[in-house]
């Protein structure tokens, strides 16, 4: 019987001895040359960080006063948010800084109107629009001394474009623009931006302010520091940042008569 198998028996023995002879080199192969996972294979996980350089996001404004009628004038009061990057596509026009010549030409125009008209003698707003808007140009002047008490940035009017890197002045009706002029500042309300300041054009230039709805008020997205890119525009109010309206609330609210705000745009 064992002659009859031997051949059956030899060539398993060969095929088993060629199966160990091949997973003896398998294991060599990978005794000798390891699995490696290299980068590319898997890169490593990057958390990124975005970076907006220009307005900010929007921030809820807060500023809000329980004492105040809940009468909202502005129209819609709503915010369009502007890309960073679309801030930069133009260079901004406008100068560095203000002139204190003509500061001191417009201080003495204030206290001669103030004076002839029963206005506060005391203090007075000025705001240069000839300024670039992330420069502080909201001046704050003490009238006795011509001294400047505070500065801080405000916006200007966008007009009827997305983005304006100029300004436009007008008086007219849904222009969406600035108007220069002297200004009273009436009664603080509760509008849809908070706590705000109805405001009365006093000239040609600016009569229509009451009617356009344009307010001194704040606004969430305005920065209280200095940019070097341009701020939020508004649709004609002279907006700041809900910091710098709180430091001018005690000033205007305190003043025993209406504070003027002179919005003018260099010797204009």
């Amino acid at each position: 019987m064992c002659p009859k198998h031997l051949p059956t028996l030899t060539g398993l023995s060969f095929l088993l001895l060629t199966s160990c002879t091949s997973i003896r080199a398998v294991n060599s192969i990978n005794n000798t040359r390891p699995l490696v996972v290299t980068n590319h294979q898997c890169p490593p996980v990057v958390n990124k960080k975005t970076v907006f350089i220009g307005p900010p996001l929007y921030a809820p404004d807060t500023i809000a006063r329980k004492d105040l009628a809940p009468n909202i004038i502005e129209k819609g009061g709503k915010y369009v948010y502007i890309s960073p990057s679309y801030t930069r596509t133009k260079p901004e026009i406008g100068t560095e800084k203000y002139s204190p010549e003509i500061l001191q030409h417009k201080i003495n125009a204030i206290k001669k109107f103030a004076s002839e008209n029963n206005y506060d003698t005391a203090v007075a707003f000025f705001i240069d629009m000839s300024m670039k808007s992330g420069r502080e140009r909201f001046l704050v002047v003490n009238l006795s001394n011509n001294s400047i008490i505070k500065r801080g940035l405000v916006a200007h009017g966008k007009g009827n474009e997305k983005f304006t890197f100029d300004r436009k002045f007008s008086n007219g009706e849904g222009s969406n623009c600035t108007s220069l002029g002297i200004y009273k500042i009436g009664k603080s309300y509760n509008g849809a931006f908070g706590l705000s300041y109805k405001l009365y054009g006093l000239n040609k230039t600016n009569s229509n302010a009451s009617k356009r709805n344009v307010v001194l008020h704040s606004m969430g997205s305005i920065p209280y520091k200095e940019s070097q890119w341009p701020i939020t525009q508004s649709e004609g109010c002279p907006a700041v940042s809900p910091a710098f309206l709180e430091e001018l609330e005690p000033i205007v609210d305190n003043a025993p008569k209406n504070v003027l705000l002179y919005i003018y745009y260099g010797a204009d």
